[in-house]
């Protein structure tokens, strides 16, 4: 585990510093204590993680409208919560002032424009979905088992939010840094099944109970890759710490990207895609949503739920999108790392180094989350079997393939060298390739995959069998 400051209470480097910092002290107190947890443990998951999570929804449907060529929401604006708060503060005036009131404040040129651009954006469609989703009645049908049926929903919370506990958001501004932090991420994301299955079963529906069997039985397959993908970084960087794989990630110099994970070999790069598709098969997201079917299941394992707690479970789908990309960027993208100049970057004075690493890690993690929608409304949803056959058939054979190639590389590599401090972070030992070494790292691989796919198209065609029988059953169709 990574020493925390001298003299700290022992919640980690954040936690301790800002407490000390508070109190003059390196001893600090109950109430400096208690204010750093809030600002380092708690703000950051509801100011960045909670209200991303939030406007996925909108997102979506704004990205949905874009390439299906329409405007999506549009309609509902902030005009009525702005309104409600001008009740709310004028309480004591007659409804006709209030109105005057709003009617003046509406008409300042910035306050008319922030409206518009609302409207537009559909962020008051954000707000009405929010008091319908408040307002509407928690039902629990007959023959439900109300325990379980009723702690499901907090149950996908707790395993969507807990593991952003061991998450670098920036160099500073760790909740928890510890040894294992990478299998307390996996294992925490892990409770999400067992959510899954007691929505299933606690509904006491026939679909809900197929739905929640299909997301067990897709979930816990694909936490196989998962594992595989983070075991290759494991490998190459010799640690089980997340923060201490960001800063082995480090590289001196105007460009920062080329001490990544995902550029070092091929094969960490293979590793992040695969981490990726499965990441998107662990939220359930096309083409792996055959959990909530709905031409085929009604909603899958959530059909009996509705109001909040149906929100918690699309709020949990959501969360676990932000955090696959956040799991990606730190395994394979530098996380909050700066693609040039991070040598000057963490130079800055914490407050604005802070700021920048935070830019940084939120641009890399919006990107994977954009990237997750677009994929969504563009493939098509794969049948149960294609979904099992991928992970079993194709994914896990390719990590276990991509660790060998690791090992041989960091054999071929013949030992390791320390690495560069990077902050506050000691020097590290690191796999020393030089020049040379990672040509041939990368060169090898992709010879090897060119002569395969040469291979297979000769023996093939240029067509995949598959491709090749569906275009024949199609052919045979038009005949007929």
């Amino acid at each position: 585990m990574i020493a925390t400051q001298e003299g700290g209470a022992g919640f980690g480097y954040a936690v301790d510093s800002l407490a000390a910092w508070l109190s003059g002290s390196p001893a600090p107190g109950g109430v400096p204590i208690a204010v750093a947890i809030v600002v380092c443990w708690i703000l950051p998951l509801l100011f960045c993680v909670f209200p991303l999570a939030s406007l996925g929804q909108i997102l979506e449907r704004k990205i949905a409208a874009a390439i299906q060529r329409r405007e999506g929401p549009n309609s509902a604006g902030l005009d009525g919560p702005l309104r409600l708060a001008f009740r709310i503060v004028l309480f004591w005036r007659p409804r006709d002032a209030q109105d005057r009131a709003f009617a003046r404040f509406c008409e300042v040129r910035v306050v008319n424009t922030v409206l518009r651009v609302g409207r537009r954006l559909g962020l008051g469609q954000l707000v009405a979905d929010g008091v319908k989703m408040l307002g509407k009645e928690d039902i629990v049908p007959a023959g439900t088992d109300g325990l379980v049926f009723r702690l499901a929903p907090y149950l996908a919370l707790v395993g969507a939010f807990l593991p952003f506990c061991v998450i670098p958001f920036t160099h500073h501004l760790v909740m928890l840094e510890s040894g294992t932090s990478t299998l307390f991420a996996i294992a925490c994301a892990g409770i999400t099944v067992l959510a899954l299955k007691m929505a299933g079963w606690g509904s006491g529906s026939k679909w809900s109970l197929l739905g929640g069997m299909r997301a067990v039985a897709q979930l816990v397959s694909y936490e196989i890759p998962v594992g595989l993908a983070v075991a290759g970084v494991v490998l190459w960087c010799g640690t089980l710490d997340l923060h201490a794989i960001t800063a082995q990630q480090y590289h001196p110099g105007v460009l920062s990207l080329l001490g990544w994970n995902a550029l070092q070999n091929p094969f960490l790069l293979l590793l992040a895609g695969i981490l990726f598709f499965a990441g998107l098969a662990e939220c359930q997201r096309t083409p792996f949503d055959m959990a909530e079917a709905e031409s085929e299941l009604v909603s899958g394992f959530n059909t009996e739920y509705s109001g909040l707690r149906w929100g918690m479970f699309a709020l949990a789908e959501y969360a676990e999108m932000v955090l696959v990309g956040a799991l990606l960027v730190t395994l394979f993208f530098g996380s909050y790392q700066s693609p040039v100049g991070e040598e000057w970057i963490v130079g800055l004075p914490v407050w604005l180094e802070t700021i920048l690493h935070a830019g940084c890690f939120g641009a890399k993690v919006i990107a994977v989350f954009l990237t997750m929608m677009w994929i969504r409304w563009t493939l098509p949803r794969l049948r149960v079997d294609q979904v099992m056959r991928l992970c079993w058939l194709q994914l896990v054979p390719l990590c276990l393939v991509s660790l060998f190639g690791i090992a041989l590389v960091m054999l071929a590599a013949g030992g390791a060298a320390p690495g560069p401090a990077y902050g506050r972070l000691p020097s590290r030992p690191r796999v020393d390739l030089g020049i040379v070494g990672h040509l041939v790292a990368w060169a090898v691989p992709l010879a090897l995959g060119a002569l395969l796919v040469r291979a297979a198209r000769k023996k093939y065609g240029q067509l995949h069998p598959a491709l090749l029988e569906l275009t024949a059953e199609k052919a045979a169709g038009g005949a007929r």
